[in-house]
């Protein structure tokens, strides 16, 4: 089964070979590594860069230059290779809730929906660190645990379904998708407002996550967060020497000085200040 040079880039530098026929274990492996690998962030977008949802764009930019990138990007990426390798696959749009019921959210995340042996799967390398880390039967309103996390997805009627993940020892609703049929023309529409629209939050904050089996890190803007079974733990980042380091050391990207300092200048440095107020009064 011959690939395309994008594809076999990004099974190559995973570490994963084609399988001879599909497997659910191959699924299981590619999202593993490609959620500790590829990290979930919000650069490109802050920095003004044209983000291009063509396939080849997205594999130099992720997997060669090592910048990862958001939703539209990543699973795009898993949907085409799974596509390429024989799998059942269809491509859903889902209304980002983060436990907000209420909200009127727009379908502005990307997701793949998996069918293999007559049993349904929620695939998904691209939702950051409250994204699972393997894929998801979609069976309802049944606890599953992938990492450290505990989901369940919930039928909620009409079609919808919410994925939800247990924060605090309570469910708490990440998204929310459905079963209609969707084309690379609508994630172009929700691709749009969510790195262009002035509400984006990926235009209003700066984020950086990587999720293992045992371990997230994650960056949102002067925040630096771990989280193990041992716990969670947050540092604040106060220089940006110091956000130039854990970018390096942590998530293997390297910026130029000049960048870092934007970056620094314009989300870290407000929350900072904020934060000093608010110890003062």
């Amino acid at each position: 089964m011959a690939l395309s040079s994008g594809l076999q880039n990004y099974l190559s530098d995973l570490g994963l070979f084609a399988p001879e026929q599909p497997s659910i274990e191959f699924v299981q492996a590619l999202q593993a590594t490609h959620v500790a690998r590829y990290s979930f962030n919000s650069l490109a977008v802050v920095l003004g860069e044209d983000v291009v949802l063509d396939l080849d764009d997205i594999s130099q930019k992720i997997v060669t230059r090592g910048l990862g990138g958001y939703c539209f990007e990543h699973n795009k990426l898993t949907f085409e290779l799974l596509k390429a390798l024989g799998y059942d696959v269809q491509l859903k749009l889902a209304r980002v809730l983060n436990n907000n019921l209420e909200r009127e959210a727009g379908r502005t995340h990307r997701v793949t929906l998996l069918s293999f042996e007559g049993v349904g799967y929620l695939v998904d390398t691209g939702f950051g660190g409250n994204g699972p880390v393997a894929p998801l039967r979609l069976d309802i309103n049944t606890q599953q645990v992938a990492g450290l996390d505990h989901y369940r997805v919930l039928a909620k009627g009409k079609g919808e379904y919410d994925l939800q993940v247990v924060k605090g020892g309570d469910y708490f609703t990440l998204y929310r998708f459905d079963n209609a049929t969707y084309t690379d023309a609508d994630c172009e529409l929700g691709h749009f407002y969510s790195h262009k629209h002035s509400s984006a939050v990926f235009l209003k904050n700066l984020m950086v996550t990587l999720k293992k089996k045992d371990q997230v890190i994650a960056l949102v803007n002067a925040e630096f967060t771990t989280r193990d079974r041992q716990g969670e733990r947050k540092v604040l980042i106060e220089s940006p020497e110091s956000l130039g380091n854990i970018l390096s050391s942590e998530f293997d990207i390297v910026l130029d000085a000049a960048v870092i300092e934007h970056l620094f200048i314009r989300f870290l440095a407000p929350m900072l200040a904020q934060n000093e107020t608010g110890a003062r009064s």
